[in-house]
């Protein structure tokens, strides 16, 4: 019998990002006993020991790029600069990053820049936010040195520049804070998640570009097979980073972090160039080779959740798609998820705040995913929010899901009509009911993180899936 530890926790991303404090950074954990009859694999990610300090990882990524010129180079040629960070619901540690960025800016005499949040369509920070994300000590010297602090307003018309239509037909608006200057860095993580990767170029689209855009791009793409898990080449991954391209990204500082947010390494230099080494990186330790090809198709995938992430399922739940790979058809996956919910300025979010957009679709069938399809082809279902639930909910067509979460959770899954509960094993027994005693079961504790090594796609030919599989 195997006895494993399922991560089970919720943290805030400015906590893990901007604190020093280790024990704000517990493990919460559930226990399963599995029989080892029934056990594929239980993929536990081997990681490396955390940068000693992040401000140097940061200066020495700056100064030594994978690509390209380094920092200082390009600041030497140029009269302005924008610094493009990632938003509160991301564990980068901007606030220790961004003094290896105003060294090199103080150090060649730019007097024109600005920092400014990528928020993409996600509600501003809050001034609490804001200090956590950016630092007091940064906002302090961005008030001595008069760089102005902006965040993206979608929905602002006269905010952005036009720039164009990209090759796969996006309309795209960009931020003219951003545009309007000499030289533009992001600074955000990369990881794997179901757009193909974060980080890099996404912090310009959808981070700093206009509700047009975003839409544009999202409706598009993310309905689309290839879009997934490791699809650096998918529809839209590729529109981002042309869209990076065309707003003249220059250069980019990739966070790797591990599953307790600490940062692991720091890859920079020219986009995208500096963003594809920062996953293949990524891939070295977080992806796995897929017990499938020989052992077949799980009946039961496991998954849970872990530090950096935040109190929403509309957040934690990204392993669904994941753990869609190594899941037959007719399966069920046991996502473990606590989702807490969050208070914020705007408002209090309960732990499945924005799921119960997928209420008016169920239960999820062919049939009703039709109908989502339909819906986002006639803008009636934003897709800034849609980009999550409905990727979830073609898995659920296939697949069933079963959520472990708070109990104060129950009700509003009821009322969305997602099978959720308290425990683990009473979910597992469950699971093994209706799989029958020769289930077979794969755990994948970080499955957020986690992808298989045969998904992977970082060139331009597209990962084809059987039509029965992601029709």
């Amino acid at each position: 019998m195997a006895s494993l530890k399922i991560p089970y926790e919720s943290l805030d991303p400015l906590t893990i990002g901007a604190a020093d404090d280790e024990s704000k950074i517990y493990r919460e954990e559930l226990e399963l006993e599995v029989p080892d009859e029934n056990l594929l694999a239980a993929i536990y990610p081997e990681e490396p020991a955390p940068v000693a300090n992040a401000t140097d990882a940061a200066r020495d990524a700056l100064a030594n790029p994978v690509a390209g010129p380094a920092f200082r180079e390009l600041v030497d040629r140029s009269k302005s600069v924008a610094i493009v960070i990632d938003n509160q619901f991301r564990p980068t540690p901007a606030s220790k990053l961004l003094p290896a960025v105003f060294d090199v800016l103080e150090e060649a005499g730019v007097t024109d820049a600005c920092v400014i949040t990528g928020n993409g369509k996600v509600f501003p920070l809050s001034e609490s936010d804001i200090e956590q994300k950016v630092g007091r000590a940064n906002l302090d010297r961005m008030e001595q040195n008069g760089i102005p602090l902006f965040q993206n307003e979608p929905r602002n018309e006269e905010a952005y520049t036009y720039l164009g239509v990209t090759s796969r037909g996006t309309p795209v608006w960009v931020h003219s804070e951003v545009t309007k200057r000499d030289v533009i860095i992001a600074i955000g993580q990369a990881q794997a998640n179901h757009w193909g990767y974060g980080g890099g170029g996404k912090l310009i689209m959808p981070g700093v570009s206009s509700d047009e855009t975003i839409e544009s791009n999202h409706c598009n793409f993310v309905p689309s097979p290839q879009t997934h898990y490791g699809a650096l080449a998918g529809p839209m991954r590729s529109d981002i980073d042309e869209i990076a391209t065309m707003a003249g990204l220059d250069y980019t500082l990739n966070v790797l972090l591990d599953t307790r947010g600490r940062v692991l390494d720091i890859v920079g230099g020219s986009h995208p160039q500096s963003h594809r080494r920062a996953i293949e990186s990524f891939n070295q330790i977080y992806a796995y080779e897929n017990p499938v090809a020989e052992k077949g198709q799980a009946d039961i995938v496991v998954c849970g959740v872990f530090a950096p992430t935040d109190h929403l399922f509309f957040h934690t739940g990204w392993g669904c798609m994941s753990s869609d790979f190594v899941l037959a058809d007719g399966g069920t996956i046991i996502y473990c998820s606590p989702s807490p919910g969050v208070h914020t300025e705007v408002g209090d979010f309960p732990g499945l705040a924005l799921m119960d957009l997928m209420k008016p679709y169920m239960p999820p069938t062919p049939e009703n995913y039709q109908r989502v399809l339909r819906d986002i082809h006639h803008r009636k279902i934003q897709m800034w929010a849609g980009c999550i639930w409905v990727p979830i909910y073609e898995v659920m067509t296939r697949k069933h899901l079963t959520l472990v979460t708070l109990e104060e959770n129950l009700e509003l899954a009821a009322d969305i009509g997602i099978d959720a509960t308290t425990s683990l094993e009473d979910a597992f027994a469950a699971a093994m009911e209706r799989h029958g005693p020769k289930a077979k079961v794969i755990v994948l504790p970080y499955a957020r993180y986690q992808l298989p090594r045969n998904a992977i796609r970082l060139d331009a030919e597209p990962l084809r899936f059987p039509q029965e599989a992601h029709a």
